[in-house]
């Protein structure tokens, strides 16, 4: 119960230090890049006034960053309402399986699109055909991505073994 704790306290730490602040800085910055189409020099290491490239398609693929960057706050933020089920002890509820689950199918999209993103992305504003077969943070969230997905239909399958043997008493 100890290490839970401090999990729970670890994950409590990262969404008050950095998962609030970035949800904060990345509207801004949603709206700041229409403004200022030069601040996304920042993120794709591009000078749009030199490049043939409009600043509209670099803006577009501004913002699909921010929206995947927003999909992984929100995985955080499942991931801390799940631990809350830890702590009352209820690791079979309904919820916690779903949100296995949910957390598992956003985090595989969210490492795939955004490999393809940027795959796109140094394709179109570089001119360069890049692929990255060794070992990447993308890859690295799919397979956390597909590891919550089967942790979600294990713990599936013991709320269903749980179930069984409570009817059997």
């Amino acid at each position: 119960m100890r290490k839970l704790s401090i999990l729970k306290s670890l994950i409590d730490f990262i969404w008050l230090v950095t998962c609030i602040p970035s949800a904060l800085l990345l509207i801004f910055f949603a709206a700041y890049i229409f403004i200022e189409p030069e601040s996304l020099n920042l993120v794709f290491d591009i000078d749009i006034d030199k490049q043939d490239t409009s600043a509209i398609a670099v803006q577009i693929f501004g913002l699909l960053f921010i929206v995947l960057a927003f999909g992984t706050i929100y995985c955080v933020y499942l991931f801390r309402k799940t631990l809350r089920y830890f702590q009352k002890v209820k690791p079979f509820h309904s919820d916690v399986i779903n949100n296995f689950y949910r957390i598992g199918y956003l985090l595989s999209g969210i490492g795939l699109l955004s490999s393809i993103l940027l795959f796109v992305a140094h394709l179109f504003f570089k001119s360069e055909f890049k692929i990255n077969l060794g070992l990447s943070p993308y890859i690295m969230l799919i397979c956390l991505g597909l590891f919550f997905m089967v942790l979600s239909e294990v713990f599936k399958v013991a709320k269903r073994a749980k179930e069984e043997n409570e009817l059997t008493i």
